[in-house]
């Protein structure tokens, strides 16, 4: 028997460039921009290719995005999005 397999373990609010590969059990957190050839394993919370995704940037662009799908950011999801950003050092 195999087991159990898991592939690409994605976050909210993230994205891949076109062509990425991600090899099986690769973890992407939340609000993530990755991008580049062989991306690590674990792909902490907002990052952005190897640095670190500045906050106000990434809720604008959140909210740009929902506005596209004809939605708004809500403060509650913005303070929850803060708290994994100010707790993911």
């Amino acid at each position: 028997m195999a087991g159990n397999k898991a592939g690409l373990l994605m976050g909210d609010y993230s994205r891949a460039a076109i062509n990425t590969s991600f090899n099986t059990g690769t973890m992407v957190g939340v609000c993530c921009n990755v991008f580049g050839a062989a991306p690590e394993k674990f792909v902490n919370n907002f990052s952005w290719g190897n640095e670190r995704y500045i906050f106000e940037k990434a809720i604008n662009d959140i909210a740009n995005w929902k506005k596209m799908k004809g939605q708004e950011i809500t403060e509650q999801e913005i303070e929850m999005l803060r708290n994994l950003y100010h707790n993911n050092q």
